[in-house]
């Protein structure tokens, strides 16, 4: 309601601004039509709104202006404006991205060469917004694609980024699993991909034969120098989760040697796993099953005893609950540990599970958003939200809720509804990207950016990585197989 009634203000802003000739006596003269003078000075004497973003309708009020806008140049902060519609008293202009000193210049022109110009006194205001961009990753021409290591503008492309994190030593580092398999955002190779943001390059930290699956679903970190991998597999004697070790640092300079993991070893066996995640407190191990919908507890210690070679064997696992059979889901801790989210991926909703500080266990869960086996895209609260195939999310500090119980939000890619979504502690759903360029065409879906829900638009997104210090996402844009990104302009 609000951005209709937004874009009717406007729309009657433009009828008072252009069309003040219709309202006049007979006798009265129409200025409003009125050519360039180059005799006489061109002024500025105000502008509306006084702030705004890239994309803000802006009026400029004035004088001289003329009555053609092919002969009209303005540039705010430097920029150079979208020139809609003139009259001889207004003009009527779209704010350029990055203007951010806001200085107005007005020139006039004969069509080539400038005939007069001004600065304002006004100054807009201009704030930096959200944008979405691609940061890498590309498909032919012919619509097939490489995969191949390289410079971020000459990568290749994704075939399958279905999750993604950053490494906890080196976090100028992100990794990027691949789930390969027979839908088309899944047809990658199975190898495990690498974001270096130093050097602005992408290598290759494990292949598929190294993970021991084609099917890597989940990436986590017991600590700064072991990650762990989910791997789906329909064996339950064979691994779920398989550690590796760092043997060698983040390169350095011109080396791209990302092989910096080795030392396999099987965590725990079972079959069909999703996820794999620790406690950020108590550092236990959890995991799931598509099996049977299982939910599993491994004790940190019999992980640390693994890689510290003092056990050989697997570790033991407890199921703490279980959903029902063929539940596909994956499991994201709260950064304080006092809670999890179950995000239900083939069932289309998102699920809450409180944990038991004294008995150290996750209890029972409940929903907190969407509703089991019902699809669709709908912003609303708690189960009358509605989610078609939730992918990863991420837990964001939200500085709005400093001193309340819960400090985060989380944003979670909604993979065929093509868009990211955001969850309140509350359980309030939004869709904060995605969707947008509603007059290209009917379509949800595609590869479009810019303004988060006026214009991007995402295709099958699946992972999802989050900088802090920047504000910045990062999403695993499956059938457009590219690794695109949410910052504020400069960033």
């Amino acid at each position: 309601m609000k951005e209709k009634l937004k874009r009717f203000q406007w729309a009657l802003l433009a009828v008072l601004v252009f069309c003040l000739g219709g309202c006049k006596d007979d006798d009265a003269v129409d200025t409003t039509s009125v050519p360039f003078d180059p005799t006489q000075p061109v002024l500025v004497s105000g502008i509306n709104p006084t702030t705004g973003s890239y994309g803000q309708r802006l009026v400029i009020m004035g004088d001289n202006f003329g009555n053609d806008p092919s002969k009209v140049n303005v540039f705010i902060g430097g920029k150079k404006a979208i020139v809609i519609s003139v009259k001889s008293q207004a003009i009527y202009c779209l704010v350029p991205s990055q203007a951010y000193s806001g200085e107005i210049e007005i020139q006039m022109t004969d069509g080539k060469e400038e005939l007069a110009s001004t600065v304002a006194d006004i100054k807009f205001e201009y704030v930096r917004k959200q944008l979405v961009s691609t940061l890498c990753g590309s498909i032919r021409d012919d619509g097939a694609y490489d995969t191949k290591d390289g410079p971020f503008n000459d990568c290749g492309a994704f075939g399958s980024p279905n999750w993604m994190e950053f490494d906890p030593k080196y976090p100028h580092l992100l990794y990027v699993a691949a789930d390969r398999g027979a839908n088309e955002e899944n047809q990658g190779n199975g190898n495990m991909r690498v974001l270096d943001f130093e050097n602005e390059y992408v290598g290759t930290a494990l292949t598929e034969g190294e993970i021991g699956s084609n099917r890597g679903r989940s990436i986590a970190f017991f600590d700064e120098d072991h990650m762990v991998v989910a791997v789906d597999q329909g064996d339950e004697l064979r691994g779920a989760v398989y550690g590796f070790k760092r043997t060698k640092e983040a390169p350095q300079g011109d080396s791209h040697d990302y092989k910096m993991w080795s030392n396999k070893v099987q965590l725990v066996n079972f079959k069909e796993c999703n996820t794999v995640t620790f406690h950020p407190v108590d550092g236990d191990m959890y995991f799931n099953s598509y099996n049977k919908g299982q939910f599993f507890k491994v004790e940190r210690q019999q992980i640390q005893d693994i890689f510290d070679g003092k056990r050989t064997d697997p570790a033991d696992k407890e199921v703490l609950f279980q959903m029902d059979n063929g539940w596909e889901y994956n499991i994201r801790i709260h950064p304080t540990g006092n809670y999890a989210y179950i995000v239900c991926m083939n069932k289309h909703y998102i699920q809450r599970t409180n944990y038991d500080w004294a008995s150290k266990r996750f209890v029972t869960p409940y929903v907190i958003a969407g509703t089991a086996e019902r699809s669709g895209w709908e912003d609303a609260v708690g189960t009358s939200s509605r989610f078609n195939k939730p992918y990863q999310g991420v837990f964001v500090y939200n500085p709005a809720y400093e001193g309340q119980e819960d400090e985060y939000d989380f944003y979670l890619c909604d993979k065929m509804n093509h868009c990211i979504r955001i969850i309140t502690p509350q359980g309030k759903v939004t869709t904060f990207a995605g969707r947008g360029s509603t007059s290209l065409n009917a379509n949800k879906w595609g590869y479009v950016e810019g303004d988060l829900r006026q214009e991007a638009r995402f295709d099958r997104p699946k992972g999802l990585a989050y900088k802090q210090e920047t504000n910045t996402f990062y999403i695993g844009d499956g059938s457009n197989r590219r690794i695109r990104k949410i910052a504020y302009e400069g960033e």
